[in-house]
This record gives C-alpha cells, structure tokens and sequence, in this order.
C-alpha cells in the first residue's frame, strides 16, 4: 500500500526525490474552479493533494490520441499535485500492466513499507491482466483516485510542473517527469492510502464532446475536473446534443480532431444556437439523416421530376415518396430534398462560349422557399460546361449562405476548352473539386452556418481524376458521392461496387432512380433492401 509512511521512508533511503505532503487523511475539500482568463497560481496545501479545475476563456479543440491529455490538461486543470504516468515504451518492451516495474530509485531498505502488492480485499478492484491496454488501466486508476493520466512525453514535464505535481504514480520508467517523486503505480486504487485521494474537485462550466474511441488518458483528464463528454462529431449532430448547446452558456470542449480549429469549432457551436433544426433534430444532415429527392429542372420536365409540377405539387408528390421510405426505414430519419440542377449544359455555347446556361436565381427562389417552408433541404446542381465549378458555385453565393442549401458537382457535363457535350463524358481533376470544397468551407464558417453537404455525381472512375486525394479535412463539409449509373440493375449494382471502392469513412453515398432508364426502377422497399450500404441520399430523375 502507497501511504505516507512509504514515501516518508522512501525520502530517508533515496527511494524517492521530494517528500509528499505529511498531515491529513482522506479526500480534500473541493475547490472551486478558476475563472477564464485566470493568471493565479492556485495556492495548494503541501500536506495533502489536491486538485484545481480551471474555465477555459473559449470554445477548445483537443486533439486525438494520448498526447490530446496534456492540451486537455491545459484548457481544464489548474493544479494536480498527484498524477498518473505512463511510461511510452515500444509495445514489446511494455511492462506488465497490474504489476507495474519498478522506477530507477534502490529498493527501499530499513523501515520502509514493503512494495505494493495486490490486495486480498474481495471488494477491492480486480488485477488488469497483461494483455490490457495500458492506457486503459492507467486511466482507471486516476478516475478512481480522481486525478489526471498521461503518457510520457517531452511535454510533460512542464505541464507537471504547471499543474505543481508533487508525486507520479508510474507505470514503467517514465523519463519526462522532472524532479518529482516517482513510486510505481498500484494494481489496484485501494493501496492507495495518500492524503487528499481521492480528490474532490467543483468541475468548470463547460460542455465537454468526443468523438468515439477517445483515448482514455484524455478522458481521465476529463474525469479529473468532474466532467462527462457527450459522443458526437459535431455540437449539432443531434436533438440532444443540440438541446443541451443551446443550454448550455459557457465554453464548449471538444475532442477530436474532426472538430477543426478553435475558431472552427466557436463557429459550428454558433451555427447550433442560431440555425434552424433537421427533421428529427440536429443541424447535421449525415449520418443521422437520409434524404429522398426530387431531381430536375424547374423549368422543363425534360431533365427530370422537378419541372413536371409547380413547386407546392413537388411537396406533395415527394412527402407521397417519402411515406413509403418512412415505412422502410423505420429507425432512421428520413427527409426530403429537391436537387434542383441551377446551371445547365448546353448544346448552344451561349454568349460566353461556355455550353452552360445559368438559371436566375429568380426562377430557384420559389423553389427553395417552398423547401425551407417544409423540412426539404436543396442541393444545387452544377453543369458547368467550360466554366469552372467555383466559377458557378460563386454566382449562387447568396442561396449557398442559407443553411439548408447545399451543392452538386455533376463532372460529366465538365469540358475541357475544346470540347462539347454528347461526344465524351466529362471530368475533373480532383484539385478543382478540392477548391470549391474550400470555397464552401470558407463560406460556411465565415458565415457560422450548419455543415452543408457537397456532391460529387459520378459514374465511371475517370469522371474524378485523382479522387484519392479528396480533401475531407474540412468540418464545415459532408461530402457524398452520387452514384448515377442507370439501366439493368445488375450493371447499376457493378457501377455502385466500384465506385464506392476506396473511399474515405466520411465520405457519403448516394443512389439514383432513374424513371424511365432503368430496367426495372427499384422501389422503395427494394432500394431499401437491395443497395448496401443503405445510401444517405437517394434521388429520382
């Protein structure tokens, strides 16, 4: 058991580097958190240990991994005077964990307390086995003795010297932790018998989010300052974790490095509070949503559903669809979408020379006002011609700065200088694709809008020159790839298989049914069951 007496005995043999704090038993008082922008060093009782939680002055991105517990430390802890340590061995030089190796101090001689050893207590915590992640058991034992985990690192020691750590519970020989006393870690919280532990500490205002599989030593850092993050991606993912955001008035934590920048995550916290909410809940429209649409041009029914009735009979006719999604898809959150195509390619090259015709966007705002006015959220389609995507994509700006209006790339209508449409089929490189990812994701934070979906349309592999290289860095776009193949289903399933190939994670589908190309159309219940993945977006033309 590691008590005062051990580490009193410990500093008479060499044992250990600076003696603990000698007076006081049990768990410290609580501690109010310092305010944002604090510059005070807390003031802590070198008899017992302690623990001061801090406010961050802003909304904070922590990054994945274990080194994400040193810059959580630094945006949620004060002081810690006690903490736990990892030491960052190679996996096959890793020590077993629940018998942690000895530090590099002489064993202990005289009247010192015997090493720590399992204990017979059957209502003590059980022994990690060797197989365990050391992470995890490290962190285990800083949630239960109430204070921060880490893994060694050449940061470390600055931090601790910050936080005004006096003693390291070590798993393995940590090498960065300065001139503090090191005793190795216990197999279990129980023989830990320290002044102050565990420690109480009054956790900050601030709302912590992780996105999955956090790390755990980041999590105990959490723990320490009596915090809980809440899964999710986004602070608008879902009902709840929009709910709670605009409840919620201090700073806002986030783990994870899909969270962007500082400045990236204030404004995804923003667009939360203001934006208006997704059927179902949310301003996030993937994964927590599918969408159903019509797809088309408002002025002819040549190019698809949308222009074979005026806006207010588009409505009914897609609610008419998305019942039948609805009852196919009963544990999701099906909503509509009109993917209205805003430029067009043209046989005639126009008085730019261009092949694109660009529709006012006069002629789109009955569309997108009957949209907002019932839960449908729009994409715009783009066809370019010889005109470049961000070209275009900057002309309909202003519908682009409403948050439920997103955008299409269609690269079959792409052309090169001395091309026309109907004698080859289009593409692009993936830098242009890239730029108007970036232009889109510049407007959205700029503006603190809800992350809007961008599509890229695609049907053969040498549409998107180089796709491998997408950039989905980006936390103010949700990209999706729109699989338009058409005819037999069974060709329509090979076009589905290799273009979904090679993807990235966060990267969406898309499936098209065309009405009169394909042999047979699916229906609903059959798209539902017969495309896998199930597709985040499926459209009608």
């Amino acid at each position: 058991m590691i008590t005062r007496r051990h580490l009193l005995a410990g500093a008479a043999t060499g044992t250990v580097l600076i003696v603990a704090g000698c007076t006081g038993d049990g768990p410290s008082t609580p501690t109010g958190p310092l305010p944002p922008d604090s510059t005070e060093t807390p003031q802590v009782d070198p008899n017992t240990h302690r623990v001061v939680a801090r406010t961050p002055s802003t909304d904070t991105v922590i990054p994945a991994g274990p080194d994400g517990a040193i810059a959580a430390s630094r945006a949620l802890l004060a002081a810690a005077t006690a903490v736990v340590v990892v030491a960052a061995a190679p996996a096959s030089a890793a020590p077993t964990v629940g018998t942690p190796s000895p530090t590099t101090s002489p064993e202990p001689t005289g009247t010192a307390s015997p090493a720590p050893t399992a204990s017979a207590d059957p209502t003590a915590s059980p022994e990690p086995s060797a197989a365990a992640d050391p992470h995890t058991v490290a962190a285990a034992l800083a949630r239960e003795l109430g204070i921060p985990a880490f893994v060694d690192s050449p940061d470390l020691a600055a931090e601790l010297d910050r936080l005004q750590t006096r003693t390291v519970l070590a798993y393995g020989t940590p090498q960065h932790v300065g001139d503090r006393e090191v005793v190795p870690a216990p197999a279990t919280a129980a023989e830990v018998d320290l002044p102050g532990l565990p420690a109480q500490v009054e956790p900050p205002p601030v709302l912590a989010l992780a996105a999955p599989a956090t790390d755990p030593l980041t999590q105990s850092v959490l723990a320490a300052a009596k915090l809980t993050a809440t899964e999710a991606t986004h602070p608008g993912m879902t009902a709840a974790t929009t709910a709670t955001v605009k409840q919620h008035e201090g700073p806002v934590l986030a783990i994870g490095d899909g969270f962007g920048t500082d400045e990236q995550l204030a404004g995804q916290v923003e667009a939360t509070r203001t934006a208006p909410e997704l059927p179902g809940g949310g301003i996030v429209p993937f994964p927590t949503h599918h969408m159903v649409a019509l797809y088309g041009h408002p002025q002819t029914a040549a190019l698809g559903m949308m222009g074979e009735q005026p806006p207010a009979a588009a409505v009914e006719r897609l609610n008419k669809l998305l019942e039948q999604y609805r009852e196919h898809m009963p544990d999701q959150t099906v909503m509509g979408s009109f993917e209205i195509i805003a430029t067009v390619a043209s046989a005639a090259p126009g008085a730019d020379g261009d092949y694109t015709y660009q529709t006012p966007v006069e002629l789109l705002m009955p569309w997108i006002e009957a949209a907002e006015a019932n839960d449908i959220y729009v994409v715009l389609d783009l066809q370019p011609g010889r005109k470049s995507f961000l070209t275009q994509a900057q002309h309909y700006e202003d519908l682009l700065k409403r948050p439920t209006v997103g955008l299409a790339l269609d690269p079959e209508w792409r052309l090169k200088p001395d091309q026309k449409h109907l004698r080859q089929i289009g593409q692009v490189h993936i830098d242009e694709v890239n730029e108007v990812g970036a232009w889109l994701a510049d407007l959205v934070q700029a503006n603190d809008l809800p992350p809007k979906v961008l599509t890229l349309h695609q049907f053969q592999t040498r549409m998107i020159i180089e796709r491998e290289r997408l950039d989905t860095s980006r936390p103010e776009i949700q990209y999706l790839v729109h699989v338009d193949g058409q005819g037999p289903q069974g060709s329509k399933q090979a076009t589905w298989e290799v273009i979904r190939r090679g993807l990235p994670d966060s990267v969406f589908l898309g499936w098209k049914n065309f009405e009169d190309e394909d042999t047979p159309m699916l229906t609903p219940k059959q798209t539902v069951e017969q495309v896998h993945p199930t597709p985040h977006f499926i459209s009608y033309q």
